[in-house]
C-alpha cells in the first residue's frame, strides 16, 4: 500500500464545463447514430470514412478538454501540497489521450 501522498483523480467541479462536455457527448452520440443510419442506407465508403473522421475529431476535442481539466486539478492540488504526480503518472495520463 502506498503510504505517500494520494494519486490525483477527480471530477468536474465547474458546472458549465460539465454541461459543455455533456452537450458534446450528445452531439457525438448523434454522429454515431448517423453513421449507423448511413451504413444501413448503403452510403459510400468515402462518405462513411468522412463522417468517422469527423466523429473521431469530436471525441479528440472532448478528450482535450477533459485532459486540460485533469491537469488543472493536478496543478491546484500540487500547489496546495495535497498530491504528488510523477513523470510516469503524467505519461500514463497522456497515453490515455494519445
Amino acid at each position: 500500500m502506498n503510504a505517500g501522498k494520494p494519486k490525483l483523480d477527480g471530477t468536474f467541479t465547474d458546472p458549465e464545463t460539465l454541461e459543455g462536455i455533456i452537450r458534446r457527448f450528445k452531439r457525438i452520440e448523434g454522429q454515431v447514430r448517423g453513421l449507423q443510419r448511413m451504413a444501413e442506407e448503403g452510403r459510400s465508403f468515402s462518405e462513411l470514412l468522412d463522417q468517422i473522421q469527423a466523429t473521431r475529431k469530436a471525441l479528440d476535442s472532448v478528450a482535450s478538454v477533459v485532459l486540460e481539466e485533469y491537469l488543472n486539478a493536478w496543478e491546484t492540488q500540487a500547489a496546495s501540497g495535497n498530491v504528488e504526480l510523477s513523470k510516469g503518472q503524467i505519461a500514463m495520463i497522456l497515453r490515455k489521450v494519445i
